[in-house]
């Protein structure tokens, strides 16, 4: 295999996606380093050596933006993590294909019926649900309320949403993309229940439906894209950064291997 090494955050991912990282790691002999990001100084404890092997971190939004502030490489892939650019591309292929963009402090309601509301940008400020009126009046004005009175709030009045109507979904699954290839999935909910799934569990036409995805457009060379199974057929629910996203039950020696390659490819 080639080499590299790989910076991983600690206590961030739940024992089994932990074990299951650094088991791939060890039986594949990658060299890796376990870091704490400390918030606010915009460091790590301890501090990453440095060295003239790729890098690739796993772990926060904080540690992939600590990477590409400090040139790491391939280091993490954030290029078009934005629902309005992935529309463009995939069109009705998304869930949420009918949303429109607005900010917390522009969208005042009325809301005559329940509306799923998610960040613009994969940055995971707050996690997308669906709210009715008095769910989304509250969550608006404590974001109103707090923001003079936080130096560093996470969620802003004018951070951008995407407003759409509530969808019936009867499973989602996660899968990696690494160099236009799906080379792993996992079932991660039926219905609103939470299920894991390992990948040979995982239903043919929806890694056949991920790669379709990726052939017709790629946001970066690596990251996860979540399929929803629905009434109206197969649909991409979202786009999440590969470095932040939970692992589920993916094969990890598979996706470090895709990883590794990218790395070192010309």
């Amino acid at each position: 295999m080639p080499a590299m090494h790989w910076a991983l955050q600690t206590n961030l991912y739940t024992e089994e996606g932990w074990d299951a990282l650094v088991s791939a790691l060890e039986r594949l002999g990658f060299a890796y380093s376990v870091h704490r990001y400390v918030p606010f100084e915009g460091t790590l404890d301890p501090e990453l050596l440095p060295s003239e092997a790729p890098v690739v971190v796993m772990g926060s939004y904080s540690m992939a933006h600590h990477a590409e502030k400090h040139g790491l490489r391939p280091g993490a892939w954030l290029d078009n993590l934005d629902f309005r650019t992935q529309h463009k591309h995939w069109a009705d292929l998304m869930l949420n294909a009918d949303a429109t963009c607005t900010t917390i402090e522009a969208f005042s309601g009325p809301i005559p019926r329940p509306l799923f509301v998610r960040p613009v940008h994969d940055t995971k400020a707050f996690t997308g649900r669906v709210f009715d009126e008095p769910t989304w009046q509250a969550f608006r004005d404590g974001v109103l309320r707090a923001a003079p009175e936080v130096s560093r709030p996470t969620v802003t009045p004018q951070d951008e949403i995407m407003v759409c109507t509530a969808k019936e979904i009867w499973s989602e699954t996660r899968t990696w993309v690494v160099d236009s290839r799906v080379v792993t999935a996992s079932g991660y909910k039926i219905g609103t229940i939470p299920r894991y799934t390992s990948p040979d569990q995982v239903d043919d036409r929806i890694t056949a439906f991920a790669q379709a995805c990726s052939d017709r457009w790629r946001p970066n060379d690596a990251f996860v894209l979540d399929v929803a199974d629905t009434p109206d057929g197969l649909k991409i629910v979202e786009i999440n950064n590969l470095n932040a996203a939970g692992f589920y039950r993916a094969d990890m020696q598979k996706l470090v291997v895709a990883i590794a390659e990218l790395a070192e490819a010309p």
